[in-house]
């Protein structure tokens, strides 16, 4: 995103506000993971190495532990997702005009099941290189760009995520000095 290009910024529209939620969302369910296995493992070693009392469960010592965990995995969820929530909270995206250098069409091929009656199953992977970085795109945009044309990369400010791709409708003329 750091590039020399011409840089606007605008508003995030529903789409780039619900890809930035679900950025947000896999660093909660990371969160929550960390939590259920830190509360766990903590009270097993707690009650298999310390504890003296063989015959019971000590519950406060239980909670504690609970709660420790519960500091520990908000606190990454915080270290996780706080860019997103810049992002969200700030409302706005950066577009970046970069150069369509080259594209190119591949076909994924994925094994058939056994006795499934299909022949190889494949999906078209459709790539687009700009400056010497390849980016996944969709056929639709794959097929309105040609080489040469002019893109439109919409990033996230604070995370600098990449929200989407889209062909410039101005064709941006070179200057040709003339002696």
């Amino acid at each position: 995103m750091k590039a020399k290009n011409e840089q606007m910024h605008r508003g995030l529209t529903k789409t780039d506000k619900k890809n930035l939620r679900n950025q947000c969302k896999m660093g909660m369910s990371l969160s929550l993971l960390v939590f259920v296995f830190v509360t766990i493992i903590g009270v097993m070693i707690y009650e298999l190495a310390i504890d003296s009392d063989p015959n019971g469960l000590n519950i406060k010592m239980a909670v504690l532990i609970a709660i420790g965990a519960l500091v520990v995995s908000v606190l990454l969820n915080l270290l996780i997702s706080h860019k997103y929530y810049l992002d969200l909270q700030f409302n706005e995206k950066v577009q970046v005009i970069k150069t369509l250098m080259s594209k190119s069409n591949t076909d994924v091929y994925n094994a058939s099941a056994p006795r499934s009656g299909m022949s190889k199953a494949y999906n078209e992977k459709f790539e687009f290189v700009v400056d010497d970085t390849k980016f996944d795109v969709d056929k639709e945009l794959f097929e309105r760009c040609a080489e040469g044309d002019q893109l439109i990369f919409n990033y996230a400010p604070k995370s600098e995520f990449l929200l989407s791709i889209e062909k410039s409708e101005k064709r941006i003329k070179a200057k040709v000095n003339l002696l």
